[in-house]
């Protein structure tokens, strides 16, 4: 017999080298076997570590996700409680005004608390004067 040109001289000679072109395919297709497994093995692994750290990114992302839409609604109750509160100041020192106008009328001051003079706040004691 014959393979692409080689001649053998005995049948036995022939044999072996079949028993060895077999054996050498044969043990390569163990190590590839092994190859495969070992891959499969590594790529579960990987695999699951992967699966792990999508778990814990998509938790912290959860995470983030709630407490950004929490400080949102925090900052947007800041913003409602800030534009209140220049209005609600200016409402307190026109009633703070109108007290002092109804006092320089009547005389006496109605709160111990009162702007004085000059952009001034000046105490006004029971007995009228001021601190």
């Amino acid at each position: 017999m014959e393979d692409s040109g080689k001649t053998f001289s005995s049948e036995e000679e022939e044999a072996n080298y079949w028993k060895d072109l077999a054996m050498t395919y044969k043990q390569r297709a163990e190590n590839t076997q092994e190859e495969l497994r070992e891959f499969q093995e590594g790529s579960r692994e990987y695999e699951a570590e992967l699966e792990t750290q999508l778990q814990q990114i998509e938790t912290r992302n959860r995470d983030l996700l709630s407490e950004n839409n929490r400080l949102r609604m925090e900052l947007e109750t800041i913003k409602v409680r800030g534009e209140r509160k220049p209005r609600q100041v200016r409402m307190g020192f026109q009633g703070l005004w109108l007290e002092r106008e109804a006092a320089d009328v009547a005389g006496a001051p109605s709160h111990p608390w009162l702007p004085g003079t000059c952009g001034m706040w000046a105490f006004y004691t029971p007995g009228g004067g001021t601190l």
